[in-house]
């Protein structure tokens, strides 16, 4: 598996696994439109300000899309989806871990970040076997039920 920059094909593709805008809440926030065309998915996905990338395997499927940036002198995680037809192989862990390792280096830190929704429970469950723990965030999360997780370097 390999990250790479994401296409507008993938972008195409990627709009066909969410169904309702609960779903684009819950994997984007309240911020994303829907329903969507593909200028307003790029549009909101700003590609141009933040490291975004797809997830592919080695016979070119996209599996996942994820980004990273920095907050609050850590790489916060952002917008980490599977593939639908994917989802409970154990490819979320080696997106995450990808994506992680990526934006570490790159944004020269020691922790990373992320939010997640607490009803979902797949994805909390995820991250707490990848070492996240549920931190305290130290501003007001604008959203209701959001937990902001943390970890650290090894």
């Amino acid at each position: 598996m390999q990250l790479v920059t994401p296409t507008t094909k993938h972008l195409q593709q990627m709009m066909t696994w969410f169904s309702t805008q609960q779903q684009v809440f819950q994997w984007a926030g309240p911020s994303f439109r829907y329903p969507y065309d593909v200028a307003t998915f790029t549009e909101d996905l700003s590609l141009q300000r933040l490291a975004s990338f797809a997830l592919m395997s080695d016979t070119q499927e996209l599996l996942g899309f994820g980004q990273y940036y920095p907050r609050l002198e850590k790489c916060h995680l952002g917008r980490i989806v599977i593939n639908p037809i994917w989802r409970g192989k154990g490819i979320s862990s080696t997106l995450v871990e990808m994506l992680n390792a990526c934006g570490l280096k790159q944004l020269r830190l020691q922790q990373s970040s992320l939010f997640v929704l607490k009803d979902n429970q797949a994805a909390i469950n995820s991250y707490l076997k990848l070492g996240f723990v549920e931190s305290i965030y130290p501003e007001t999360i604008p959203l209701d039920h959001c937990l902001y997780m943390t970890r650290t370097l090894k």
